[in-house]
This record gives C-alpha cells, sequence and structure tokens, in this order.
C-alpha cells in the first residue's frame, strides 16, 4: 500500500495494521497503453525504442534483454556497427532495474512471491494461527454468519449477528514464512475495520479485483433486512453508495444473495420475484429487471459464459438463466435434488472447459456435485451434516483439488477431488461451523462457528449459565438479561499447508 508495499516481502514487517495506512489515491493506480511483458523502464524512451520492446526485438537485433548474452556482430572482426540514428542507441541493463526498499536493485522482470512452489495443503497436522470469540447472552444472541476471505488474501470478512460485520487482517508474519512452527504465539485477532449494523445480513460479497495496494478497489457488498445494497470501504468503513430495489408500491427492497460478474461491472442481486443487474459504476436505482417466479436465494456464475447466471431458490431447485434470452422463456434447465433451499452455489472450474457445479442446501446433508453439460443427476455426492435451516458454507482450495466444507457438529470435512474418496474429518469446533474460508494465496483455512439457540430453560437448562449465581441452586428464575449462552461463537484461522513442525 504505502510506498507500494510489496506483498510477499515489506508486509511483514509493518507494525501498524495494513488496511489503516495512509495512501495516496493518485499514486496507487498506474496505468499503462503498452503490454503486460514489456519490462518498466526507469528512462525515457523514444517511439522507436518502445516499439522494439513491445515486439521483444531490442536495438542490437537479438532476441532478447538478456544482460549475459553475447551481442552478435555485423562484421567478421567482432566489432559493431555504429548507429545509423542517435535515437537507435542500445539500452543498458541498468536503466531497466528498480531500487527496493533495501536499496537492492531488482529487474523489472525479476521480482517473484515468496511462495515459488505450488502450495500444498491437507498434507500434515493443522495448526491454529489465531482466533476471535463474542459473548452471547440470552436477550441478544451474538453469533458468526460465514467468512469470506478477500481474492488478495489480506484479510478476512466476518458478519455477526446482531454486531454488524468485521474485517480481520491476517498477521503480517505469516507473509514471509513458508512454514508454520507448532509453538508458534496464537494471535488475538482483533477487527481492522468494524461496520456496526444492526438487524441480519443476508449476504455479502468482495469486489472481485480487490488489491489492497488499489484502494479505490478495497470494497465489498453486502445485504440486510429492510436496507438496499450497500458499499463498503475495507480501510475506514464508510459508506461508499447503495443500490437501491424498489417493489410494485415504490417501497425499498431487501436483496436476499449478490454476485459480482467476473470483471466487476456488474452487480446481480437476487429478490423474491426478480434478478435485478445493477451497473457497478452507477449506483442508485437504475437497473435491469429479469422476473423469476421463486426467490433467489444463491447466484453463481461461470467465467466461460458471462451472460448466464445459475441461481438457486428457496424451493430446493437450482435453474440455469441465459440473459440474453426473452424473459418469457424463463430457465434453460432446473435441476432438483436437494431437499431443502439451495444455500450455496459455487463453480469449481479445472481449466480443462468443463462445468463443475458445487451445490449445498438447508437441511441436507450432502453437497451434489453437477456436470451442467449432461444435467440429468448429480456426478458425485459428498457427505455432511447439515440439520438445521442455517447457511454452511464450502471452499475449495485454489488449485480445485482440495473441497472442505464445515457443518452442524462443530466439524471440517476436507474432500481430496482428485481421489474422490471418504471425507477427512477434523472437530474444530464446539458448536456448528457454519463458514469456511480457504486464502487463496497462503495455505490458511478461516473457520466460524456459531448459530442461535433457544433459552427456554425448561428444554434446555444445560445450555444457560447465571452470571450472577454460579453454581447455586434457585426456584427463581434470574434475569433472562443475566443468562449468558456458553456456546462457541468464534472465528479461527489454522495453518493448513505442508511444513507444521514442532
Amino acid at each position: 500500500m504505502e510506498d507500494s508495499i510489496n506483498l510477499s516481502t515489506s508486509m511483514c514487517d509493518g507494525e501498524a495494521s495494513l488496511l489503516n495506512h495512509n495512501v495516496s489515491f493518485s499514486s496507487t493506480m498506474v496505468t499503462s497503453s503498452l503490454d503486460h511483458s514489456v519490462p518498466k523502464l526507469s528512462v525515457t524512451l523514444s517511439d522507436a525504442e518502445i516499439l522494439r520492446l513491445r515486439l521483444r526485438q531490442p536495438v542490437n537485433g537479438s532476441t532478447s534483454l538478456d544482460a549475459t548474452a553475447p551481442l552478435e556482430s555485423n562484421q567478421g572482426d567482432g566489432t559493431l556497427q555504429e548507429d545509423e540514428t542517435e535515437s537507435e542507441r542500445v539500452i543498458d541493463i541498468e536503466d531497466t532495474l528498480e531500487i527496493t526498499a533495501d536499496k537492492s536493485q531488482v529487474g523489472a522482470g525479476d521480482q517473484e512471491p515468496s511462495w515459488v512452489a505450488p502450495l500444498e495443503y491437507f498434507g500434515s497436522k493443522i495448526v491454529e494461527l489465531g482466533r476471535r470469540t463474542w459473548s452471547s447472552s440470552a436477550k441478544a444472541q451474538q453469533y458468526t454468519k460465514g467468512c469470506y476471505w478477500s481474492p488478495d488474501g489480506t484479510c478476512l470478512l466476518v458478519p455477526v449477528h446482531f454486531d454488524g460485520m468485521h474485517v480481520m487482517e491476517l498477521p503480517t508474519d505469516l507473509y514471509s514464512e513458508p512454514t508454520v512452527q507448532e509453538t508458534r504465539p496464537l494471535t488475538k485477532l482483533q477487527s481492522a475495520v468494524h461496520v456496526p449494523e444492526g438487524g441480519t445480513v443476508y449476504d455479502c460479497v468482495w469486489f472481485p479485483h480487490m488489491n489492497s495496494q488499489q484502494p479505490e478497489t478495497c470494497f465489498w457488498l453486502a445485504t440486510r433486512q429492510h436496507e438496499p445494497i450497500h458499499m463498503w470501504d475495507a480501510f475506514d468503513g464508510s459508506l461508499r453508495c447503495s443500490y437501491s430495489g424498489y417493489d410494485a408500491v415504490d417501497e425499498v427492497m431487501a436483496a436476499i444473495s449478490l454476485a459480482f460478474s467476473h470483471d466487476g461491472q456488474r452487480v446481480y442481486a437476487g429478490y423474491k420475484r426478480c434478478i435485478k443487474i445493477f451497473n457497478t459504476s452507477r449506483p442508485g436505482r437504475i437497473s435491469d429487471d429479469y422476473p423469476v417466479k421463486f426467490a433467489i436465494s444463491c447466484i453463481a456464475q461461470t467465467s466461460e459464459h458471462p451472460n448466464t447466471l445459475t441461481c438457486g431458490n428457496w424451493h430446493g431447485y437450482i435453474q440455469h438463466f441465459d440473459l440474453r434470452c426473452s424473459q418469457r422463456l424463463g430457465p434453460l434447465f432446473t435441476l432438483g435434488g436437494h431437499k431443502g433451499g439451495i444455500t450455496q452455489l459455487r463453480y469449481g472450474e479445472n481449466g480443462s472447459g468443463e462445468w463443475n457445479l458445487f451445490s449445498g442446501a438447508r437441511k441436507c446433508g450432502k453437497i451434489l456435485q453437477w456436470d451442467m453439460r449432461n444435467y440429468k443427476k448429480p456426478v458425485v455426492e459428498f457427505q455432511r451434516h447439515v440439520d438445521t435451516n442455517q447457511r454452511v458454507q464450502f471452499d475449495f482450495t485454489p488449485d480445485r483439488r482440495w473441497l472442505a466444507s464445515g457443518d452442524t457438529r462443530g466439524a471440517v470435512n476436507v474432500w481430496n477431488l482428485q481421489e474422490l474418496g471418504e471425507a477427512s474429518v477434523l472437530p474444530l469446533h464446539s458448536d456448528c461451523c457454519n463458514g469456511v474460508g480457504l486464502n487463496p494465496v497462503i495455505p490458511i483455512l478461516a473457520t466460524s462457528s456459531g448459530q442461535y439457540h433457544f433459552t427456554d430453560r425448561n428444554t434446555h437448562r444445560d445450555t444457560l449459565k447465571d452470571s450472577k449465581i454460579a453454581e447455586q441452586e434457585t426456584t427463581d428464575d434470574p434475569n433472562p438479561d443475566q443468562l449468558e449462552v456458553i456456546y462457541e461463537n468464534a472465528v479461527i484461522m489454522w495453518w493448513c499447508g505442508q511444513g507444521a513442525s514442532e
């Protein structure tokens, strides 16, 4: 961020919060009309030289800018011919070097992240890195509702019932360490940003091109009860803008589900009877409406076909829409296989052009994998325990090799998608594990736990604790405000990569 912080090196040295640096908006965005393969030079070049760089043809006729390669000669005596024009001078390789923070010179194409080898997941014992807990009372129970990593892997978004939304940053020492010791001190996770919204957060989603070094891209969308869609700044938690949906009597409707297009130019919002498509750069109430028959509970989109949407609804069906077709045609096809309402849809594309859709639902003990080219029945069923109407997340590793899901018994189920064997069950929580998120950059697993518990002392006497009368029997019911729910409400980060040792 400040002074163009390098996430792979400099970030681990910052003691202050990453998202709280003073940032100059004018210096963080650098645009260029050149091809991305052209090195960034520190000298002013002529138009002819720029053209040669774009064609990867230096002035001496060689095919690369390698300083170690011998220069070719056009004369038999090994000497170079003089340039015909003064502008056609040889570019010194040192002119293409950049000065790093430690005063050392690094080639523009030589900067590599600290993670050189492919990331390994779930190859050894997982190690707890840090946690954050919330206390609850019988009057106002606070519990997490999932966890969402930012696309650049720097921070974690956690909605909490009756406590708004929290953004917690990844501990800075993890950016430069390829392994984690089991004796590493436990980090007490703190909220870098807290949006104290009340009520129920229905859904939230990060901007797909979020980059902490570009503050204008650092935001997320959230929808909550009786409110329009809000865009929240990830640096200070301020409200940037809103996208409003209105019903037939011109009253604000709350969106049930949210999704960005892959290019980030459009916002898809699922409502009870329609899908609204907003232009990201044009907040307000102007949108394109696509009517549907059922409430849209979740949305997914494949990168190969940006004009189609796959939507789930509370009736347990998955419908695939082509937004270019007439609205009268309805969905292209409908999938059924879950008993309850659909809570999550994700495409697990493996790079070979296959459409692998994964779906989860309420009170349904399975995750279904569909091949969208032949959607008559699911390809694979992954078994998990989901006994409530709560949304229980699942997520993939960046290489799409591993699938991880929480369940209502507090465990995390992990499947190897290449072997399709039995799930590895990791008992990480003592209460419902509703959120699972795999960092897209570093092998770190984030999990969140908690759910609503009934506080009727006659039927759930063992779930309550009187904070005033500890371990004393009494015939009088205590003040409900003094009752504390003793179940776990926490978010935890775990190291799930290779090399964890004592």
